[in-house]
């Protein structure tokens, strides 16, 4: 399974926005700090110094911390996510999974292998979506989306084998997003399980997904 990073995915989306050098700078090396030492023990000396910048030209820019934030979540939810979601996609038709199940454990492992392995960067998103929750149905719209315009004929195929409740496609993706980001968020933000088995809440997942989401007999 390939797993992007997340800081490489906002490196390509900073180099096609337009920025100049330094603002790419900041913004990259604001990431970085707030996801190692958080949002409020970050200051903007700091960023400054490490993006080898003036602290003036940090707020001649962006005009506050928070301001940096917001120029770091808003292409995260049009670009990054985007391509998070959406990168392992032509993995699937190669792997040749024929059965509803296996598809749900094969996507869900993968996107929370990459959720982990790029947790520190992902928890800047995540607090910020407890800061602000209405951010939280604007991620479930988004990857929705992608999600329902990316497998709707995977989808389709299953339903016409008789593995998958015959809902609308956009409904079916509902339930595995939330499923997913409800095992990801509470492990990103607290930790709650330091031997978290990625394989065994996949399969779990996917255990559950595939019998709900089951046609009725």
């Amino acid at each position: 399974m390939q797993v992007n990073n997340v800081e490489t995915l906002f490196q390509k989306t900073l180099q096609d926005s337009g920025l100049t050098a330094k603002q790419q700078a900041v913004l990259s090396v604001s990431l970085n700090l707030f996801a190692a030492q958080g949002f409020d023990r970050t200051s903007t000396s700091e960023i400054a110094k490490a993006a080898g910048v003036s602290e003036g030209t940090v707020f001649k820019q962006f005009k506050t911390k928070e301001g940096i934030l917001s120029a770091i979540i808003d292409p995260v939810l049009d670009h990054v996510i985007p391509m998070a979601a959406t990168e392992f996609m032509t993995e699937i038709d190669a792997a040749k999974i024929t059965d509803f199940e296996g598809f749900l454990a094969y996507v869900i492992e993968d996107r929370i292998t990459f959720a982990l392995e790029n947790q520190q960067q992902i928890k800047v998103f995540a607090q910020e979506i407890i800061r602000q929750p209405e951010l939280i149905q604007t991620l479930l719209d988004k990857v929705q989306g992608l999600v329902t315009s990316k497998v709707g004929d995977i989808f389709r195929k299953f339903q016409a084998k008789g593995q998958l409740v015959d809902w609308p496609v956009e409904r079916v993706a509902r339930y595995i997003v939330g499923t997913v980001i409800s095992y990801v968020l509470p492990q990103i933000l607290f930790q709650l399980d330091a031997n978290f088995d990625v394989k065994k809440a996949s399969h779990n997942a996917a255990q559950f997904l595939a019998r709900g989401l089951a046609p009725e007999k």
